[in-house]
Parts: C-alpha cells; sequence; structure tokens
C-alpha cells in the first residue's frame, strides 16, 4: 500500500533532521555568513518589517542576522505560536528585550510588544529544493501563514539553510506554499528570477 503525503513526509523528515544535525556540527559559522549575505547583499527596503525565527537545538544560529537586522535599521519580528492549527502572529523584538518561552522551548516577544504583519518572511526549514519549497517540522503554522499574509498584500518568503540541505525534489502537499528565496551559507537561490526589491 502506497503511503500517504503526511507518511512520506514524516519518513522524510528522520533523515533531513539527521543531515540538518551533520551540517550543524560541520559549518558553525553558517549564521554568520547568512547574515551577512541578507544583511549586505540582498538589499531589503528600508524600514523593512523582517520576521526572523528564534534558533532551536540544532537549527541555524540566527542571532546574528537578529542583530543584524536590527543594525540595518529594519523592525524585526519573531514568530508567535496560536496553537495548532491557527497561523503565526508576530512580535517586535530589539536586542535586550525580555522573551518569554513558549512551545517547543522557543521564546517569543512578550505579551506587551505590538504586535505587526511582516513584509519578509524568513523561515525555517529541514531541507529544501530548487523549485522553493520546504520541509517544515509538520505544524503546517509557515505555509498557513504565509497564505493568509499574501491575502492582504506582498510578502517576501526567505528559506535559510544549510547548503547540505538541498535536495532534489521536497515531498508536497496541496497546502505548501512555495518560497521566494533561499539563502545558505554558499549562494542565494533565487526561485523563478525573482528579485528582492530595490532599496
Amino acid at each position: 500500500m502506497a503511503l500517504s503525503v503526511d507518511e512520506q513526509k514524516k519518513s522524510f523528515r528522520v533523515t533531513a533532521k539527521a543531515t540538518r544535525l551533520q551540517a550543524f556540527n560541520d559549518q558553525p559559522n553558517a549564521g554568520t555568513q547568512i547574515a551577512a549575505t541578507i544583511c549586505q547583499d540582498l538589499h531589503l527596503p528600508a524600514n523593512s518589517k523582517v520576521s526572523v525565527f528564534w534558533p532551536l537545538a540544532e537549527e541555524l544560529d540566527t542571532l546574528p542576522l537578529l542583530n543584524g537586522l536590527h543594525a540595518a535599521g529594519h523592525q524585526v519580528l519573531l514568530p508567535i505560536m496560536q496553537g495548532a492549527g491557527k497561523s503565526l502572529l508576530f512580535g517586535s523584538w530589539a536586542p535586550d528585550d525580555k522573551l518569554v518561552e513558549a512551545a517547543f522551548k522557543t521564546l517569543e516577544p512578550s505579551p506587551e510588544q505590538p504586535r505587526m504583519t511582516p513584509d519578509v518572511m524568513l523561515c525555517p526549514l529541514l531541507a529544501f529544493d530548487r523549485k522553493g519549497y520546504r520541509m517544515g517540522y509538520g505544524g503546517g503554522f509557515y505555509d498557513r501563514s504565509i497564505a493568509q499574509i499574501k491575502t492582504q498584500g506582498e510578502l517576501l518568503t526567505i528559506g535559510i539553510a544549510f547548503a547540505a540541505q538541498e535536495v532534489d525534489a521536497i515531498i508536497t502537499g496541496e497546502f505548501d506554499e512555495p518560497l521566494n528565496m533561499i539563502v545558505t551559507e554558499q549562494e542565494v537561490i533565487r526561485i523563478n528570477g525573482v528579485r528582492e526589491p530595490a532599496p
């Protein structure tokens, strides 16, 4: 009997997590390299609202990126979980802000911080392909949020990953949202010739 898409994804994630862990150990400076590329080379519009995820376990270190975007004058946001089956909210972040622990041991802005809608969303992933598809963690939070924000206006979506996380093709389902761009420590992959807006 053929496996369902969800079952195929679940099996794929096991291998993808092992690959990412190896890349995490092999490329300790990848987060700094990616931060430099995004902050210096992508020419994001001035004062953009940019969501970045707080790093967990063997995820890329996003702290250089958080600090670099803030120093460049962008409004940095962190995602806020609302629960299973719901899209993300996004709260303001700045260095030295007090964060609160949330689901999956991630950190989120405190309830007092303003909620905003990002212009640019930086997405975590377990694997990616050159069509812009990402393998997420299975909750659908980012796909759901991307789809919702795009109904309200434009959104630039960027996956950040170790180069070793690239695969030939991601297993996709009905609700998977392709990214506009993927940035690794080695290159910027623009999907279908997309170009970031001029500053």
